[in-house]
């Protein structure tokens, strides 16, 4: 596969921004940040090699160093509809923390599923995976959502009917060489 798996064991930092890099250079106004080595940069000043190595930074602790570093910008974040569903469920540590700095701003984005492999294997019934799936996915954004001055919810769903079932989740589990020409650029799988 491509990478391994989290917690640990992905590719290191810079091989990460890279193929990052190479994924989007043809993406018109889409950058490639590097704030998780900022913050962890900061996290780790002053500390030896050792205690470096058991520095861990987090989702909450980009967005904490975001929040403060731009006291003034109300920031709302980009997501796909599993990673939501995982922060939304408590799978994340500091989960409220996540949600408070962003103001519970959030964009989700769904991918739909028709055609794609998702739910295969979990349920027989692809359609109810879908329906089971848009349910929870409505009844966590109702959950966390708060009110914006205009009344509207913060978090918003979004469907992408382009959006393929191309996700991190699905490269790093997958050695099937097929599978990746699929969902990565040619950059990518010769990196």
């Amino acid at each position: 596969s491509i990478s391994k798996n989290k917690r640990g064991k992905q590719a290191p930092f810079e091989t990460r921004v890279e193929m990052c890099t190479l994924l989007i250079k043809n993406v018109p106004k889409v950058t490639v940040s590097e704030v998780e080595r900022i913050c962890f940069e900061k996290a780790a000043a002053g500390l030896n090699e050792e205690q470096k190595s058991k520095v861990r930074v987090g989702t909450a602790d980009i967005l904490a160093m975001l929040t403060t570093n731009e006291p003034n910008v109300e920031f709302t974040w980009a997501l796909g509809a599993d990673t939501f569903l995982d922060l939304a469920s408590g799978k994340w540590r500091r989960t409220d923390e996540v949600f408070e700095l962003v103001g519970h701003r959030m964009v989700v984005f769904k991918r739909l599923f028709e055609g794609t492999d998702l739910g295969k294997g979990k349920i027989n019934d692809g359609k109810k995976y879908e329906q089971d799936h848009d349910k929870l996915l409505r009844e966590s954004a109702e959950k966390w959502s708060k009110l914006d001055e205009d009344g509207n919810p913060t978090i918003r769903i979004v469907s992408i009917p382009s959006l393929t079932d191309a996700s991190s989740s699905t490269v790093r589990k997958t050695s099937d060489e097929i599978k990746l020409q699929e969902l990565l650029t040619d950059d990518v799988l010769s990196f």
